[in-house]
């Protein structure tokens, strides 16, 4: 739609817009427990991290503009990072198109925690920022036939 002075925009349709709607709805009122920033192990410039509660984890990268004297500085594997969250594979709800569809058995970003919340995999590119909680959890991988070996293969 248009109105006579400019023309409308719908933030709200925007990518990650409906996850991160969803994520503030679930987290809404948990105390910060833990913030990770650029001065601890595992967390360099420009990337931040906090948990909200036991249930809701935050990470992001500062992004790089070409008209600012800040030098890029990449993706964050947060790979290693001790969230505290239950172990499982979590959807990234930032990485949403929309929740229209969504049925919560895969993701277009995911992160797998480990024992204690370490993060096996996940990562959080520059300019972006990845949000997880405890009600965005997928179902375990399944396993293919082809990724686990034989009993012919294990006993030669």
């Amino acid at each position: 739609a248009q109105s006579r002075t400019r023309t409308w925009v719908c933030e709200h349709r925007w990518a990650g817009v409906a996850g991160l709607v969803r994520f503030r709805k679930a987290c809404r009122g948990l105390p910060v427990s833990r913030t990770w920033k650029p001065d601890q192990a595992r967390v360099g410039r420009g990337h931040l991290a906090f948990r909200l509660g036991k249930e809701c984890f935050v990470a992001l990268v500062r992004g790089h503009s070409p008209k600012s004297s800040w030098d890029s500085i990449g993706n964050w594997s947060l790979a290693g990072l001790k969230t505290g969250l239950e172990p499982g594979r979590y959807c990234d709800l930032a990485s949403l198109e929309t929740q229209r569809g969504w049925d919560g058995s895969s993701c277009p970003r995911e992160v797998t925690l480990g024992h204690g919340g370490l993060v096996i995999s996940g990562n959080v590119d520059e300019g972006e920022l990845l949000a997880i909680h405890a009600g965005a959890r997928l179902p375990p991988a399944k396993m293919s036939s082809k990724s686990v070996p034989s009993i012919d293969v294990l006993q030669k």
